[in-house]
């Protein structure tokens, strides 16, 4: 059987640079990934997350974390390597991503691979505009992804 590979776009784009992880899917669309792979947008969905990743292989959540990184950095985490994924100041995200993947382990309907795919935001204030670091770098976070789903589809 085919791996079937889920790339989550989570956040919120009217709150500056929450929409990153959003963002991000406009470009993967443009570059196209291999078959197998899929592309999809969560927004702040919270629990939706359990249901969005059940029956993937492997998946990357794309999103805008303090990590505490500089501005605009890009880093991939694997879950067990980080204590808690909250993005800085107000947050939409209602559940801890952490706690939902905790749960699909709980349920047996976890991924046997999880990748976060994280952005340092600048600022999550009431905006549909990317900070310019963020949005500077918002294409070495596609480029990250795209390489790991490449790597992933081989």
């Amino acid at each position: 059987m085919a791996s079937r590979i889920g790339v989550i776009g989570i956040g919120n784009p009217l709150m500056g640079d929450d929409g990153a992880g959003i963002a991000v899917l406009d470009i993967l669309k443009e570059y196209g990934l291999p078959s197998g792979a899929e592309l999809i947008e969560l927004g702040t969905g919270g629990l939706s997350l359990l249901h969005k990743i059940e029956g993937f292989n492997r998946v990357v959540l794309a999103d805008a974390v303090d990590f505490g990184g500089e501005p605009g950095e890009v880093q991939l985490f694997l879950p067990e390597e980080v204590d808690t994924i909250k993005t800085v100041g107000y947050s939409l995200h209602d559940v801890d991503i952490l706690r939902v993947i905790e749960l699909a382990k709980q349920l047996e309907k976890c991924p046997e691979t999880i990748v976060i795919a994280a952005i340092q935001p600048v600022s999550l204030k009431h905006s549909t505009d990317l900070s310019p670091q963020v949005k500077a770098n918002i294409d070495v976070l596609a480029n990250k992804i795209r390489d790991l789903v490449n790597e992933w589809a081989e």
